[in-house]
């Protein structure tokens, strides 16, 4: 009879401890389905603001009595009074006046019959837009001969970027900007052209692009050559769907590789159907230095003798961040570290509005900011027990243990950024477009594609207008010949 309690009490211990694990499942299916409607309808922007009544009463956040790592804030409120002043449009911007008068009648005093004098004038500016114009360009080569033996036939050639064709620098560069800076895909453009009664099909607009991203290779070998050689590079990869692709499904994913120097503002997109080390290492070569990146585990094929592994502060953020959207942004340990991140970056935030020099950035890292990144771990190291491994939130710890090495190299060297948010934000605008077209048609697309994201988001990452700089590097390209004339082109992008 004994050996039947022992029996069912054994049965009864092993049924609950499997209970706990189902209860634990579900907890994180229903944590992951929140996720997925978050991603789905809801703000993709990953702030945190922390809620006011949290920061002066922390009771039930945690345990009680625990001290969060975070400094005392004296939060004000300012109240706006009206509107805010305007921000002056710039003077680049053509203007054009525009007299509004009283009629001629009304300049004669009704008193006396004296004519009125003017004694100023109130000036406001407007922003007036009109839609996207076009223009013909009338090209008229002229053509000489010899009025005596009319043998000597000479005429001028024509510098086009792509001859025999009606595209001319300036629409090139339109396409350009409009499908790779701003998403839109060309059977917009299509429409928009006619609206102005102009026959130019998307058909016709693919085949230009394809013949400018064959003439562009140059200039993106150059730009690559560089970042082989800074010392320095980011890289990160994300999903793409090509349809046409030989021996694979349409459903089948390929990957956007994007590399990138943080400090170059130079940007590369190569495509690929495989996201593994083994692509990673052959896009990085025979680099030499620091290499960014999240936490693949494919990474781990690069030979580390050469290279400096560093992790992305953003992706530990952001899991954080997601555990705490999935607890419906209660109190807890997600939120506790999210506070602590946002105090971590603004460390770094205040570099930047210093404009601080490498080595004085290294030095004011090691001074606060590796102090406190300890803190945090062991912190992670502190509540780690707290939360089941399999919790989004204890999973979000573990990572963030597990990863620390990496995470901290940033502190080595005060080149290195703090995450890989120049790849991330590169990724952010090539999502925008393929969240309008969703996937590519053919494998030689994609080629294309990348080749042209690369040079307009360099464009973009240097603070240049990309319209005006791809017109003038269409203009000069048809007689770049020499390396040395490829760089000057390159420069256009960067410097």
């Amino acid at each position: 009879m004994r050996d039947d309690v022992v029996e069912l009490k054994n049965k009864i211990i092993l049924f609950s401890g499997k209970v706990d694990n189902y209860e634990e499942e579900i907890k994180r299916l229903r944590h992951t389905i929140k996720l997925f409607k978050e991603e789905k309808f809801g703000s993709k922007s990953e702030s945190y603001q922390e809620d006011l009544q949290l920061i002066f009463n922390e009771i039930g956040v945690e345990a009680q009595g625990e001290q969060l790592l975070l400094e005392q804030e004296q939060i004000s409120y300012v109240r706006k009074k009206g509107r805010q002043k305007k921000k002056p449009f710039p003077e680049t911007l053509p203007r054009e006046d525009v007299i509004i008068d009283i009629p001629e009648a009304d300049k004669v005093c009704p008193h006396d019959g004296t004519r009125l004098k003017e004694i100023g004038e109130d000036v406001v500016e407007k922003l007036k837009n009109v839609p996207a114009q076009s223009t013909i360009i009338v090209e008229r080569k002229k053509k000489y001969a010899c009025p005596c033996c009319e043998l000597h036939l000479v005429q001028a050639k024509s510098n086009s970027i792509l001859p025999k064709t009606i595209a001319t620098p300036d629409i090139l560069s339109f396409l350009m900007f409009s499908k790779f800076f701003q998403g839109l895909p060309l059977y917009r453009l299509e429409e928009l052209y006619k609206l102005q009664s102009i026959h130019l099909t998307r058909g016709t607009m693919t085949r230009w692009l394809i013949q400018v991203s064959e003439k562009l290779i140059p200039i993106w070998n150059v730009l690559e050559e560089r970042v082989l050689e800074c010392g320095y590079m980011a890289i990160d990869a994300t999903q793409v769907q090509v349809l046409k692709e030989k021996g694979r499904k349409p459903q089948d994913d390929s990957f956007m590789w994007v590399r990138g120097s943080p400090e170059l503002g130079i940007v590369l997109f190569d495509y690929n159907i495989s996201g593994g080390g083994k692509i990673a290492k052959g896009l990085i070569g025979d680099f030499k230095g620091g290499v960014q990146a999240d936490a693949h585990k494919g990474y781990g094929a690069l030979d580390k003798k050469e290279l400096e592994l560093l992790g992305c502060m953003m992706h530990a953020r952001r899991r954080f961040h997601k555990a705490w959207l999935g607890g419906g942004k209660k109190p807890g340990l997600a939120e506790n570290g999210l506070k602590m991140f946002k105090r971590l970056y603004r460390f770094e935030k205040a570099y930047k509005e210093q404009i601080l020099y490498q080595e004085e950035r290294h030095r004011a890292r090691l001074k606060e900011v590796k102090q406190y990144l300890e803190k945090i771990k062991k912190w992670c190291e502190k509540k780690k027990s707290k939360a089941p491994k399999q919790s989004p939130v204890g999973n979000t710890i573990n990572y963030f243990l597990n990863e620390y090495d990496e995470l901290s190299v940033f502190l080595t060297n005060g080149r290195y950024e703090i995450d890989n948010g120049l790849v991330e934000r590169m990724i952010c605008k090539f999502a925008i477009g393929r969240n309008n077209w969703m996937f590519s048609d053919t494998i030689d697309g994609t080629h294309v594609s990348s080749i042209l994201y690369s040079i307009a988001l360099t464009a973009k990452e240097n603070n240049k207008d990309p319209f005006k700089v791809m017109t003038e590097i269409f203009k000069r390209l048809p007689a770049a010949e020499t390396i040395d004339d490829y760089e000057a082109l390159a420069d256009l992008l960067t410097k």
